[in-house]
């Protein structure tokens, strides 16, 4: 019977175990930032929509709908705009709006599927009070159709047939055109955050080994080890929780994740436990040795943007002096959104490692759809 570690390194038996294929659509993501990045170009009426926002000047808040993927494209527009911003940014799920939004606001709503009644609900809502609003969503889909109810904006998600756990940056990047139009997010470059994407896809390929590559050693000692993904930086922390998003998603693994300097408080309580070194133990090596306590024994991810949070340091060496399982991937792009794009793809390659050393299976993520039903009577 093939090992995890026998199928990681095999290129060929990835490929032919690859249900869906799953790490060509990770590959691609650099593809799909250029195409939404060209909705001009490829969509008169996306290239509408954003000259009436831009028309309309700048608002007093950015509010974005959505739960999920929605809630992910929020955190990423606001770790872009970083610490400077010249309005609030704020994510709602919906299907309520705080009472203080209004016609003097921006509500852009992101879905990637377009079929969500708290987003309908919160969409209504924003149309009916006169708000701004522009809407990323599939085309054909329910909330696009709100969207005209609402006289709202729409941009025609470009990427539908993608599964939707691939949609990610065919709802960010509009998303980030519609705030740039709006005087809110300074004009970004697209190509780079497409060039890192590119980066990724070739550092974290199928081909590359497993002792040089992050991915596939990340979800090699997922298969072994609890983890807790640690973000250094506002888009690491938001590419940690991408990867324990996707690890529950896509595998059925239960990844932790938390960000520096806090660390969920408690999380740093994971180095004292059973699983830390024994000071008389100075020649153990988790790599040849295996886990300290079987599968008690957590192993640790640390995303980091380089210059971001200095105490990533600190981190570091505070698990390597307990010998516990740790890697690290640094970020060095020199934009946010650069460093968005490689960290996400970690994430994402990553999970699609996971999925196919732990051999999940086309039922995987079946839940989902079963609660959406249920809760839809």
């Amino acid at each position: 019977m093939t090992t995890p570690e026998e199928l990681l390194a095999d290129p060929q038996a990835l490929e032919d175990a690859d249900q869906g294929g799953t790490l060509r659509l990770v590959a691609m993501g650099g593809a799909r930032i250029r195409r939404a990045a060209a909705l001009r170009e490829l969509d008169p009426a996306a290239g509408q929509a954003l000259d009436a926002v831009k028309a309309e000047g700048r608002p007093r808040a950015v509010v974005v709908l959505g739960y999920g993927t929605g809630a992910t494209v929020a955190k990423l527009i606001a770790a872009v705009v970083g610490a400077g911003a010249n309005v609030p940014i704020l994510s709602v799920p919906g299907p309520a709006l705080p009472g203080w939004i209004g016609s003097m606001d921006l509500v852009v709503v992101a879905s990637t599927t377009g079929r969500s009644p708290e987003i309908g609900a919160a969409l209504t809502e924003a149309g009916r009070r006169g708000c701004r609003i522009v809407v990323v969503a599939p085309p054909g889909s329910e909330v696009a159709a709100l969207a005209g109810q609402a006289r709202a904006a729409l941009i025609g998600m470009a990427d539908e047939s993608a599964p939707i756990w691939a949609r990610l940056w065919s709802v960010t990047i509009p998303a980030l055109l519609a705030v740039e139009a709006a005087g809110v997010v300074p004009a970004q470059s697209y190509e780079a955050a497409a060039t890192a994407a590119d980066d990724a896809a070739v550092r974290f390929r199928p081909s590359q080994e497993t002792f040089v590559n992050p991915a596939k050693e990340i979800a090699l000692r997922a298969t072994e080890h609890p983890v807790a993904a640690w973000g250094a930086g506002p888009v690491a922390t938001i590419s940690a929780a991408r990867l324990a998003d996707q690890a529950a998603l896509r595998a059925g693994r239960p990844v932790l994740h938390a960000s520096l300097p806090d660390l969920g408080r408690g999380q740093l309580g994971l180095l004292d436990g059973s699983a830390g070194a024994s000071e008389a133990d100075l020649f153990y090596d988790p790599e040849l040795d295996g886990p300290r306590t079987g599968a008690s024994a957590p192993a640790f991810v640390l995303l980091s943007e380089a210059g971001v949070e200095p105490r990533a340091s600190v981190v570091e060496a505070m698990v390597g002096e307990r010998n516990l399982p740790l890697t690290t991937v640094v970020a060095e792009q020199s934009t946010t959104l650069e460093r968005a794009a490689y960290l996400i793809a970690l994430a994402d390659f990553t999970a699609c490692y996971l999925a196919i050393a732990v051999g999940a299976g086309p039922d995987q993520g079946k839940a989902i759809e079963e609660f959406r039903l249920r809760t839809a009577q």
